[in-house]
């Protein structure tokens, strides 16, 4: 999941910047939220709320505050912000980058749309949590998310099969849908009652998936006919991307 804010005093450009982006992450795959909003103020108003943005799109020049001023805000409620400019001129993007811009991005040139799509890339890129803290019952667990096989659901628990420690397994009351938001893309809900990590899998069959338990060890796991074709394109993404 990647979670976008756009903030320009322009509705027609947002909903463009905005189209651009839903295309690209839909086509790929990629769970998302993209929030547009009409002034820095009107973004800002969301308080702490905003740090649950990835990346922030500001335009340089709004009425009330400029893009510029809104990143000093956001920065003090969020000082790990990701945050891009989008210029109508190249003149901006010296200053931009004393606001530690990832990025800037020009609108009148023809290349936005591209320069717009690898802004995201990049930020999709970024090294993502290598652990994650279990909530168990008796206690706090923290697992590598690599070694992570699968999860599987059994009523209102969930079970993290965990690679090379013999078939072990930690239980935690949670549901699948909220497991799911912790980890990163490359997992995916392959049935009512799994959750598989990609990068484990060694093979997609029709319906059904093979995942590296271990190095001597694997294990076949459903997938509901009307998830097959979102797990064989992402299958294919993460194959690729690791190969």
């Amino acid at each position: 999941m990647i979670r976008i804010a756009l903030c320009d005093d322009q509705q027609s450009f947002l909903e463009l910047e905005k189209g651009i982006i839903e295309n690209y992450l839909s086509q790929s795959g990629i769970d998302f939220q993209c929030d547009i909003y009409i002034s820095g103020e009107v973004l800002l108003s969301q308080g702490e709320a905003i740090s649950k943005y990835d990346l922030f799109i500001l335009d340089y020049e709004m009425d009330g505050l400029t893009g510029f001023e809104t990143a000093r805000e956001i920065y003090g409620v969020y000082p790990n912000a990701k945050i891009a400019f989008a210029t109508n001129y190249y003149d901006f993007t010296r200053e931009g980058y004393k606001y530690n811009a990832v990025r800037y991005l020009v609108k009148q040139e023809e290349t936005f749309k591209s320069e717009l799509i690898e802004c995201i890339d990049f930020i999709l890129k970024m090294e993502s949590p290598k652990t994650i803290l279990l909530e168990l019952s008796d206690g706090r667990l923290e697992v590598a998310i690599d070694d992570i096989v699968y999860i599987k659901s059994e009523k209102h628990y969930i079970e993290y099969f965990v690679k090379e420690k013999d078939s072990t397994f930690y239980i935690r009351r949670c549901s699948l849908d909220d497991a799911l938001k912790e980890l990163p893309e490359y997992f995916i809900r392959a049935h009512q009652r799994y959750i598989i990590n990609l990068k484990n899998s060694v093979q997609l069959r029709r319906y059904e998936v093979i995942i590296r338990k271990s190095s001597k060890e694997t294990i076949k796991i459903p997938i509901a006919r009307n998830r097959f074709d979102d797990v064989n394109r992402k299958f294919c993404l993460v194959k690729g991307e690791i190969g």
